[in-house]
Parts: structure tokens; C-alpha cells; sequence
């Protein structure tokens, strides 16, 4: 327990401090002079230990009770940590350390049909406000039908703040630029009251920024997100054109929430009917793959509940950088009415930008194959952070035998996914990892998505396992915790594994990667495509 006086916020700021610590963060770059916090817990926490521990209840410690197991701990520590926490910056730990929330219903969508008919319904509901950010909004029939809906929203006076990258929206797809004009759909949107902000301005000359910062400090904006952006200052370089928003979330009046891999267009959001299963259904939606060669396997989840609130300071922090109007995800207006509890699942938000600390999105990724148990499987569509097989390279068979990897390994947008798997997977496969290529189904699958079968956990966003999003792209995750839930979506994943080729001859990957071109191409080639 806490000592006399402690209390639910000091108890929420020793959690996010140890779950930083324990992930390899600085406590000095975000919470001011720590020597002693740091000392502390280096010198009675074990850093393996702790992660292990951590990884065997799921993930990430949400609770102050779940302490008392950690190896190292104690009561007279729990005591010194109050006493050092207290005097932390804890806005800015806040700003980056995993945000969990409790009672929330979570459904999961997979293939375009799904997950438009979903959005279509969900913003057609919204009677106060929607936040939406997105990589990319293409004029297409899915993206028009979205931004149809949108327009109606705003017919019936419902605020709106969307945040696109215009100029990589502009590149299209399947060589058409037409698809690409989102300033079709925004100048609509702006016309009829929506705010947007274009996300590639995500970086400033250093000039520029120190004007801007002085700026949005006297027009009140926190510290605790000011700093955030002096932290992807300090990493780029020269240009910001390496830097990309790579998330894709939306708010709607403070209680629904959406949060996925898939962008707003035909690739993702496409109408036509899947391939559909006879037999595989998930609440009672049938599981398939799409039909068309041109259509994207992705999906997204749907959550009710209170995770919409540290969802809601995060779009605030990146709309305000970006130069937005001012808001406060604290008023009544911004906030749910009524009650929170609408379910059973535990939800922990993960944020992970260019020039953070340490990356948490990263590190769980690297954790939850070190430590896997049981039955742990990872879908993803691009498989090139040499940091994750460096790790996975590392496993003995004791660990390997537990994992699971599904990619689409011959259909892949990447140039250079195949050459990565092939360079890097020879080990981990003789040691007993378990690889599944979706490219059996002759289409791709952009779903990024784990499974943790000894904690019932579930992990789902815009992440992908390469160097663009371990180091240059602004990224997040939700991490679901509950039994009924992580049974639904295991049964999406054991579809598409059942309709994926399981690679069985070790001669399909390298023994040798240096003797094998691709592989130079790739290492050349992987901070940036």
C-alpha cells in the first residue's frame, strides 16, 4: 500500500514511472532531475526479471497492487518512490508513458465492408464532436462515402478537427493521382466548418520552431506537450521530409473510439464483398479475404468506453503542434456523458514518436517474443527492424517454440520485406518459430495484429515491425486485455492462418544472407522506404 496521504494520481505517476524504467527510458530526458529515482530502481530492480515478469501479466503493469510481485519490490521501495515521484514532472512521463482505462467493450473489424460499414454507422451517430487522424484520405468511392458522412455530421452541427498527411495522401495508388486529390474532399469539409491540419508539417526549421514555441507557450499550451515536440526536433535532421504521422484513430463524442492499421480509401475501406468462409464467423461476421487484387486484408478495432479520454490528449497534443485551435479534452463538452462501464476490457494506450526516449511500442514487440509462453502470434505486414530479429535471432528453441509469425511474404507493397524474412528468419525457423506467408490467398495483408495467449492480450495498430516506425513515424497501439475478446480475435487470426501457406522447408530463407544481394539492398534501404 501507499503510504498515508498517497492517492489515485500519485499511484497512476509510480506505474507509469516503473513501466517507462522497466522499457529502458530515461527518466532525465522527460521527468527532470532523477538521479536518485533512477538510482533507486537500478540498484534493486533486475532489468530482466522485471520485463519478464511484466511480459507474464501481459505487457505492461496497470495497477499498483500488481507491484507487489515484481521482483526487487517492496513495500519500503513502493514508500522511496512516493517520495521521488512526487516532486516529478509526471505531464510529461504522462504524455508517453502506456495509459490504461478500464470497462471498455471492444469489438474488432476485419476487410474493408466491415470496417467501412462500421465508420459509416459511427460517425453517422455523433451528435457533439469527431477527431480524426489519418495517414491517408483518398478520393475514392470509400473515402467520398466517409467524407459524405462527415458532411452530414456537420450539417448537424458536429464539430470536426481531421488531421491528413495531404502530400503522401497526393501520391495515390495504382498508378492513378486522381485518387490522391484529398483537396477535393477538404476544401468540401473546410467549406461546411471542419478544421484540418496537414500532418507531413510535422517538423520545423530550428528558426521556426523556436518562434512557434514561444507562441503556443503564451497562448497557454503545457509543457507536457511542448517537449514532445522538442523531442522530434532534437532527432531530425536537416529536413522533416523522413518524418511521418503514421497513426490512424478517431474520437467520436468522447465515448467511441477507433483505432486500426487501415487508412480511409478503396485499398482499405473497400465496399465489394469478400471471399467469405462457410463456416468462420466472428459476431456473426463472416471471415474472408478480399476478392480483388487491388484490395487490402485490414482492420481496426471499435471501443466504447473511456480509453476515447487518453486518446483525446494525445490528438490534442499532435493537432495543437500542428497549429490547431485550442481545446480541452477536460471539459464537460469533451468528455462522456453518463457512464464508462460498458464492458469488460482493459485497454492500455501506446504512443511512440520520432526522437522519443525509448520506444514503447518497440520494446513490447521485442518483450513479448523474448518472453513468449504458451501460444504468442504475430500478424504484420513487414517484417525489416533488424532490432526485432536481432532479438528473435537471439531465442533458443525453449522460447522460439512458442511463436508464431504471419506475413505476406510474396504479395508485399515493401521492395524489400522478402529479402528481410528470407535473410533473418533461417535461425528462428530452425529454432522452432513457427512462419505463415498470407500470400497463399494471392492478396495483401496490411492487418497488424498480436496475440498473447498466457495473458488473454490482444495488441492492435498503425505499428509495423520496420525501421520507419521503430524511428521516424509517429505511431500507436492499444493493448486490450479479456478473455471473451482475445477468443474473438484468435479466431480471426487462426482464419487467416488456415488460408496462408505454413512455410515447412528451411532452404526458403538464407543460411547465408551475405552471400545473397537482396540482402545488401535491403539493409541500404530500410530507414526509408
Amino acid at each position: 500500500m501507499l503510504p498515508e496521504g498517497g492517492n489515485e494520481g500519485l499511484q497512476r505517476d509510480i506505474v507509469d514511472v516503473v513501466n517507462y524504467y522497466i522499457s529502458g527510458g530515461s527518466l532525465e530526458a522527460v521527468a527532470g532531475p532523477a538521479e536518485r529515482l533512477t538510482s533507486l530502481m537500478a540498484t534493486v530492480l533486475e532489468e530482466g526479471a522485471a520485463r519478464a515478469y511484466r511480459q507474464e501479466i501481459g505487457g505492461v503493469i496497470t495497477e499498483i497492487g500488481q507491484l507487489s510481485e515484481l521482483p526487487g519490490f517492496s513495500t519500503g521501495l513502493l514508500e522511496q518512490l512516493a517520495a521521488e515521484v512526487r516532486v516529478l514532472d509526471s505531464g510529461k512521463l504522462r504524455a508517453l508513458a502506456p495509459q490504461t482505462t478500464r470497462h471498455n467493450r471492444v469489438d474488432a473489424y476485419v476487410n474493408g465492408p466491415q470496417c467501412l460499414e462500421m465508420l459509416l454507422e459511427e460517425i453517422g451517430k455523433a451528435r457533439r464532436y469527431i477527431h480524426l487522424s489519418v495517414m491517408l484520405f483518398f478520393n475514392d468511392d470509400s473515402g467520398n462515402r466517409i467524407a459524405d458522412a462527415l458532411l452530414r455530421a456537420l450539417e448537424r452541427g458536429v464539430q470536426v478537427r481531421i488531421m491528413v498527411n495531404y502530400t503522401v495522401t497526393a501520391l495515390g495508388y495504382g498508378h492513378n493521382l486522381e485518387v490522391g486529390k484529398f483537396s477535393e474532399i477538404s476544401d468540401r469539409l473546410k467549406k461546411a466548418g471542419a478544421k484540418l491540419q496537414d500532418t507531413f508539417n510535422s517538423y520545423y526549421t530550428a528558426v521556426e520552431w523556436h518562434r512557434k514555441r514561444s507562441e503556443l507557450k503564451a497562448q497557454g499550451v503545457p509543457e507536457s506537450i511542448l517537449f514532445l515536440q522538442d523531442k522530434v526536433q532534437e532527432d531530425v535532421e536537416l529536413t522533416g521530409l523522413n518524418v511521418i504521422d503514421h497513426r490512424k484513430f478517431m474520437i467520436i463524442d468522447g465515448i467511441t473510439s477507433i483505432i486500426g492499421s487501415l487508412n480511409f480509401g478503396d485499398q482499405y475501406t473497400f465496399a465489394a464483398p469478400i471471399v467469405t468462409s462457410d463456416s468462420v464467423q466472428v459476431d456473426g461476421r463472416p471471415m474472408g479475404v478480399p476478392a480483388r487484387e487491388e484490395e487490402w486484408h485490414d482492420g481496426c478495432f471499435r471501443i466504447r468506453g473511456a480509453a476515447a479520454l487518453p486518446l483525446n490528449a494525445v490528438f490534442r497534443s499532435r493537432w495543437l503542434l500542428l497549429g490547431g485551435d485550442s481545446f480541452d479534452p477536460g471539459d464537460a463538452f469533451y468528455r462522456p456523458e453518463g457512464n464508462t462501464d460498458l464492458g469488460s476490457e482493459e485497454c492500455t494506450l501506446f504512443v511512440s514518436f520520432p526522437g522519443n526516449p525509448v520506444n514503447l511500442i518497440q520494446q513490447y514487440y521485442l518483450d513479448l517474443i523474448t518472453y513468449a509462453a504458451e501460444e504468442t502470434v504475430i500478424v504484420n505486414p513487414y517484417l525489416i527492424d533488424q532490432a526485432f530479429w536481432d532479438r528473435l535471432g537471439g531465442l533458443g528453441p525453449e522460447s522460439s517454440c512458442h511463436l508464431t509469425i504471419c506475413n505476406p511474404l510474396e504479395v508485399n507493397d515493401h521492395p524489400t520485406n522478402r529479402a528481410a524474412v528470407r535473410s533473418n528468419m533461417y535461425i528462428p525457423f530452425c529454432n522452432g518459430v513457427s512462419f505463415y506467408d498470407y500470400s497463399a490467398t494471392e492478396r495483401f495483408s496490411h492487418w497488424k495484429i498480436t496475440y498473447d495467449h498466457r495473458s488473454r492480450a490482444v495488441f492492435h495498430g498503425s505499428y509495423n515491425i520496420n525501421e520507419r516506425s521503430a524511428c521516424h513515424d509517429f505511431e500507436l497501439g492499444l493493448l486490450v486485455k479479456g478473455e471473451a475478446f482475445a477468443a474473438k480475435v484468435k479466431a480471426m487470426i487462426d482464419y487467416d492462418l488456415s488460408v496462408s501457406r505454413k512455410i515447412t522447408n528451411k532452404k526458403e530463407f538464407f543460411k547465408h544472407p551475405w552471400m545473397h544481394p537482396s540482402t545488401y539492398v535491403n539493409k541500404a534501404t530500410q530507414n526509408y522506404t
